[in-house]
């Protein structure tokens, strides 16, 4: 079954979604970076467009892509306008893109759809206070059958407890009502914990490991938080559970997931660690700066819980 990815990234999604036995034909991204990554791991074309600007008839006509060849389309259209992480934006016009997301769905009418998206998705109000989350779901059900799932990467192998949204959609016509996807780890206390992918301290360069200043400064801020009793502080990644969530932003400073040793030694992942953790191959290249890669691989699908998710979608359609 041949599938087209939306907003692909570097192609997390891609590369679970190919090892899980489907043919993946085209992936699509704005970012320069993002696509050179993609197209240097993938040998199918990827296409650095601005969905807003590349409408489907277009892609299909340039791309050599007949609307009637694509049998699922995937994505997680931009997020940063409904995430929690920080402030959100109800004007952001990253919001809308989730509408260019329904255009190809309208055009290639594929069987299937899988759409990735942060929580933060359910709970954003439009400018007339209506749920965002009831808007696009208007839009999806015209054609499709959809299920909306809450999962956690954590529960299909990646040594990550990344929650995100996960909407499933089967083409009306097909009259098959989507399922949820069976977890493959049904305890918390078996999932895979981050222990199992992190270099020994020996390992790991000078570099990633904190200054006297900053831990100084994360110690501070600990304490103002507790008179406060808000805020968000660094995290210490504990070693028999799985990580933190890996954001886009981790570049900036690393607090969302630190490895302790003692009060003193306190470091940052490295680029290898948060490509494993986010269940990338040990031989995928990333291009770009530091910022680069990690920003890459914090917007990433898990390619793990990709492959899952595709497992699911192929048992679906071929039941």
């Amino acid at each position: 079954m041949n599938v087209l990815d939306l907003f692909c990234g570097c192609g997390g999604f891609t590369t679970g979604l190919r090892n899980s036995g489907l043919n993946v034909i085209a992936g699509i991204d704005i970012w320069d970076k993002a696509i050179q990554s993609y197209s240097t791991n993938h040998d199918h074309p990827s296409v650095c467009a601005d969905l807003s600007k590349l409408p489907p008839s277009e892609f299909s006509n340039t791309y050599n892509i007949p609307s009637n060849s694509v049998d699922i389309i995937v994505g997680g259209p931009p997020c940063q306008g409904f995430s929690m992480a920080g402030k959100r934006d109800k004007n952001d016009p990253r919001n809308s893109l989730f509408m260019e997301y329904v255009k190809y769905l309208e055009f290639f009418k594929p069987k299937a759809f899988i759409l990735e998206n942060v929580m933060g998705i359910l709970s954003m109000k439009m400018n007339n206070g209506q749920l965002a989350i009831d808007v696009i779901m208007n839009c999806l059900n015209k054609n499709y059958k959809c299920l909306i799932n809450k999962l956690y990467a954590s529960d299909f192998e990646v040594p990550q407890n990344r929650r995100r949204v996960i909407i499933i959609g089967i083409r009306n016509d097909l009259n098959i009502i989507p399922t949820p996807p069976e977890l493959i780890i049904t305890s918390v206390g078996d999932r895979i914990p981050v222990s199992t992918i992190l270099l020994s301290k020996e390992e790991v360069e000078q570099k990633y490991f904190l200054s006297k200043r900053a831990i100084d400064g994360i110690n501070a801020k600990k304490e103002l938080m507790k008179q406060k009793s808000y805020g968000f502080g660094a995290q210490y990644l504990q070693m028999n559970k799985p990580s933190y969530t890996i954001p886009a932003r981790y570049w900036k400073d690393g607090y969302d997931a630190l490895v302790k040793y003692s009060d003193t030694e306190i470091r940052r992942l490295t680029e290898t660690e948060l490509k494993c953790i986010q269940s990338f191959p040990k031989d995928y290249i990333l291009h770009g700066n530091k910022k680069d890669v990690i920003m890459q691989i914090g917007n990433a699908v898990a390619c793990q819980f990709a492959y899952h998710l595709g497992k699911h979608i192929i048992k679906i359609l071929q039941e």
